[in-house]
């Protein structure tokens, strides 16, 4: 018994989203942070925003970066609703709005919402924020969008100050790892992933990106689930996909290895998840009972048609022995009419002659038998009498124009009487051939059956490749521009030209011209539709008599080993992949319409960080860029950074990342390099923790721009500091 066979099936229910915790307002703004100017520290991320004061462990707020405005019509006001409240309505969820574009701010409107929604639900209830603010960015972020947001900042809410610096530096600083001893750090997020090398400072001048993030393996598994079921009855939606992505996807350790695992059918269900999708069950099924109702009603009315059928043929055979005895009646009338009078008698009931009606009453006498017969149930063996031709031999000048005629019916008839009986001798003699050679057979069968089943096996094998090669000539033969193809076509033009075998034509002169028009090759299909199906019937069926006789002989030959069930449907990788192989798919089921099943997606979506050619990315993946960055420093600064590869952001939860990450780099990596692989010890929060230990030092006040320096030097105005985005060329 296979491992499938023991295998208990667990089906898991799609999400629609996760259990988002409502951000509740704050009550204790005047105890806690009034009048003690404490840095408000927000990590602005593309995916989520996350909030709260400076000298406090863990963030106040977290939420959603979505902003959804729209008017309601039941009581007809615009509704504005931010951050995780947007989930509680479902015309909310379909007007969210991001303000980001990628990873960067580019709808400051949008963005204007959240810094409300931040204030409001700090509980800052000032005239205007009296707070230094800390604001997490991406590597690189462009000029324009920070000085908007210091406007912003500035202009809008009125704040004494207001610090930049790179999210992945703040998470690397949180973890307690030193910018002088050095490493590099990637940070996998929302839309991008980064790689930033540290030597004193982030050096941003070699700092890398690639385009792949949460979002694009959320955008990757949609289309592949989209791609894989076209005709799935519901849709799904980027919260679902997000959610198979988070929980059933995984970094594969060797990725070609084990996509051929996935191609076994016994270990196949280990990795498989089925994911049940909600779904109504139609309202027409019928209950046991009513079912039972049915099947008694359709037994009655076939009971019904059964005694209108014995019906009909009582009164069929009453009116053929009323046919019959009035022809007979009319034969017996002859001796006592006269001859004319007798034969109109007979020109009335459409009967030309004596012998017609002779032949009339034998054939109605038969037909009675017939109906009695079939009335009482017995079963009639027809007998054949053999065939007459008493003109044949009888010369013409004995015969009048009528019986010419019918001696040339009769030599035609007699013809053919002798080709079905040389058929039938023929036939007969194959049969008894057969039955000898199968005697033969059982006889070595029984004599040498090791020798025997060796020479069955062979034949089986030959018989099975040329079953094969047939297949795959059928199928060039289906494609006009394979080779196979064109020279079968020039041989039917040449068997259909009145010269054929010609020597190949002159350049000038008449040319073939025959497969030109699409006409030409629909009458090519036919022929070799009609020569292919044939030739490939009877090889099939010598190879099924071969399959029986393995599995009665055989026993390590089973019926999964046949042809037709290794090219079934249901055998087929294309169907394992779609349907599973547990429990076995039944189209009437209602629930296994409504499921799918996430296999190879499971690490084909995660691959696409090591390899972005997948998702069609022209860009090289984590493991090439890392070995590209650490190779443009010198000896002792990329033995400092290969000791801390610092791994952060929420993409970077998949299980088997950092495992895989490891073992890919030591293949690049000399064989005595001092690697180490560090995860953050919370790759969602380690930003804002990072960001809100700085703010607590003299440096963040050293470093932050005032609104004084603001005025003076404007909104893109920015110090240097090691958490910054400053690069020296």
């Amino acid at each position: 018994m296979s491992l499938r066979d023991n295998l208990q099936t667990k089906i898991y229910n799609i999400a629609e989203r996760r259990n988002f915790t409502p951000n509740c307002t704050a009550t204790d703004y005047e105890s806690v942070a009034f009048n003690k100017g404490i840095p408000i520290v927000i990590d602005n991320g593309s995916y989520q925003c996350r909030v709260g004061w400076a000298n406090e462990v863990s963030p106040r707020l977290q939420f959603d970066s979505m902003v959804s405005k729209y008017r309601d019509r039941k009581i007809n006001q615009s509704v504005l609703l931010v951050g995780n409240d947007i989930y509680t309505d479902a015309t909310a969820k379909s007007n969210a709005k991001s303000a980001f574009d990628g990873n960067v701010v580019y709808n400051f409107e949008t963005m204007e919402y959240i810094l409300d929604y931040i204030f409001f639900k700090l509980g800052i209830n000032t005239d205007k924020v009296y707070h230094p603010v800390l604001v997490t960015e991406p590597v690189c972020n462009p000029n324009h969008s920070r000085r908007l947001m210091s406007e912003l900042l500035f202009e809008g809410y009125g704040v004494p100050s207001v610090c930049y610096g790179i999210d992945a530096l703040f998470s690397f600083h949180a973890n307690n790892l030193s910018f002088e001893e050095g490493g590099i750090v990637v940070s996998s997020g929302h839309t991008t992933t980064h790689v930033i090398p540290v030597v004193g400072r982030g050096v941003l001048e070699h700092t890398k990106r690639i385009s792949c993030g949460g979002l694009t393996s959320t955008d990757y598994m949609l289309k592949l689930m989209q791609l894989k079921y076209p005709t799935f009855p519901t849709k799904m939606t980027i919260n679902q996909a997000q959610h198979l992505v988070h929980n059933f996807t995984y970094v594969a350790q060797d990725y070609f290895k084990e996509l051929k695992e996935y191609s076994n059918t016994n270990t196949f269900a280990l990795n498989d998840r089925i994911i049940q999708f909600p779904y109504v069950p139609p309202a027409n099924e019928k209950t046991e009972e009513e079912l039972a109702r049915q099947e008694e009603r359709r037994q009655e009315q076939a009971r019904r048609l059964k005694e209108q059928a014995a019906k009909l043929r009582i009164q069929k055979l009453k009116d053929l022995e009323n046919n019959l005895e009035a022809y007979v009646q009319l034969k017996e009338s002859r001796s006592s009419m006269k001859k004319s009078e007798w034969i109109s008698r007979l020109k009335e009931n459409r009967i030309d002659n004596e012998a017609d009606l002779d032949e009339i009453i034998l054939k109605t006498e038969k037909s009675v038998q017939r109906a009695r017969n079939k009335l009482l149930g017995i079963d009639e063996v027809e007998i054949k009498e053999e065939p007459t031709f008493p003109l044949v031999d009888t010369p013409d000048e004995q015969l009048n124009e009528a019986e010419k005629k019918e001696k040339k019916k009769q030599i035609a008839a007699k013809s053919l009487h002798e080709t079905r009986q040389r058929q039938k001798e023929a036939k007969e003699l194959a049969r008894r051939q057969q039955e000898e050679e199968e005697r033969a057979e059982e006889q070595r069968r029984i004599n040498d059956f090791e020798g025997w089943l060796n020479e069955l096996k062979n034949n089986y094998e030959s018989q099975l490749e040329k079953v094969k090669s047939l297949k795959r000539k059928k199928e060039q033969l289906m494609d006009r521009r394979s080779h196979a193809s064109q020279l079968r076509m020039k041989s039917i033009a040449n068997l259909a030209s009145d010269t054929p075998n010609q020597k190949r034509r002159r350049r000038g002169q008449d040319e073939d011209t025959f497969g030109m028009d699409d006409n030409d090759w629909s009458i090519y299909k036919e022929i070799s539709k009609e020569e292919d199906a044939w030739e490939e019937e009877e090889e099939l069926s010598q190879l099924r008599d071969y399959e029986h006789k393995l599995l009665r002989y055989d026993p390590a030959f089973l019926p999964e080993h046949t042809f037709d069930a290794k090219n079934s449907q249901q055998n087929s990788l294309v169907f394992m992949l779609t349907r599973g192989v547990v429990p076995v798919y039944d189209p009437e089921n209602f629930g296994q319409m409504h499921q799918l099943h996430v296999n190879v997606e499971r690490i084909r979506v995660p691959e696409a960080l090591f390899q972005p050619s997948i998702i069609g990315l022209d860009q090289a993946g984590v493991v090439e860029t890392i070995g590209d960055i650490v190779n443009r420093f010198d000896y002792d600064d990329q033995r400092k950074m290969i000791k801390s590869i610092f791994v952060t952001g929420g993409h970077t939860q998949t299980p088997g990342l950092l495992p895989r990450l490891e073992t890919s780099l030591r293949s690049i990596l000399p064989s005595d390099a001092p690697l180490g692989v560090i995860h953050a010890r919370d790759p969602v929060l380690d930003t804002w923790r990072g960001a809100a230990l700085w703010a607590k030092t003299e440096d963040f006040y050293k470093y932050a721009v005032t609104r004084q320096e603001y005025q003076e030097y404007g909104g893109e105005y920015l110090k240097e500091h090691r958490f910054g985005n400053v690069y020296r060329i």
